[in-house]
């Protein structure tokens, strides 16, 4: 089960979507055929006369999981919203202050420019397959020796909150690796998923008295479902193509400091 949901996550958007719809309408059909046109459709129509708020019952737990699992999806994307602005925002802040104290040199805007450009051009790409970027772990490194380089001209109140920065820029990328390779635990998706099949059921017992009305029921739950259960799952993770988190406040560091 575990191997099939992250199979499924992994899928393009129309593929994620194709998925869905394939499997609910399949059985939503199926659910029809059982309880009209199959052999056992005379012993299923004899649990006939279940009350209409019988279906509330799963729907809210059905409702209760997605609020859940929308929960996590989303904390985690804001987190990854938050983390990139951070390190952008240092990255500039240690510019304007180098440059304000009168110790800028073009050495330090020279890592600075180095450090973003590999984010933007070797690590963005791997944090997809949750992969470290070397060329970025080296120009974060080349970086913090620039600022905690000793020098005459560097004052030392200064510098040291140069050097706050760049450990705060550290911790921001390092989180920012973290969430590239969080997910949700697969059990939550496999929780929604079969209540979503089991609030299935819950409508065809309320309506076994008319094919039509069960068939149409079934039709709008499996299109509500199939929306909300697609949309969250091409968030899944903030960082994954084909929407993820992009690196443009990163690139605006490239933009405003100077070579």
């Amino acid at each position: 089960m575990q191997t099939m949901i992250s199979a499924w996550l992994g899928l393009s958007i129309p593929w994620i979507f194709a998925c869905l719809v394939t499997f609910y309408l399949g059985t939503a059909a199926l659910i029809v055929w059982l309880s009209f046109g199959s052999p056992l459709s005379g012993r299923i129509l004899s649990f006939k006369g279940v009350v209409a708020p019988f279906f509330g019952s799963t729907a809210i737990i059905f409702g209760l999981l997605i609020a859940f699992l929308s929960n996590d999806i989303w904390d985690r994307n804001k987190q990854a919203e938050r983390i990139v602005l951070t390190e952008s925002d240092t990255l500039l802040a240690l510019h304007s202050l180098s440059a304000a104290s009168g110790a800028d040199d073009k050495t330090l805007r020279t890592a600075i420019r180095a450090y973003a450009q590999a984010v933007i051009d070797d690590e963005w790409p791997k944090l997809a397959l949750e992969q470290r970027s070397p060329p970025t772990d080296a120009a974060l490194n080349a970086l913090l020796r620039e600022v905690a380089l000793p020098g005459a001209s560097k004052d030392v109140g200064i510098q040291r909150t140069m050097l706050d920065m760049v450990l705060r820029i550290r911790a921001a990328h390092e989180d920012r690796l973290v969430l590239s390779a969080d997910r949700t635990v697969p059990t939550k998706w496999a929780a929604v998923l079969i209540l979503a099949v089991i609030t299935q059921v819950a409508i065809a017992l309320v309506h076994l008295d008319k094919p039509r009305p069960q068939a149409a029921a079934l039709f709008v739950f499996t299109l509500a479902a199939v929306s909300v259960l697609g949309l969250l799952a091409v968030h899944e993770s903030p960082f994954e193509p084909p929407v993820f988190v992009p690196p443009g406040p990163i690139l605006d560091v490239l933009r405003q400091v100077p070579k």
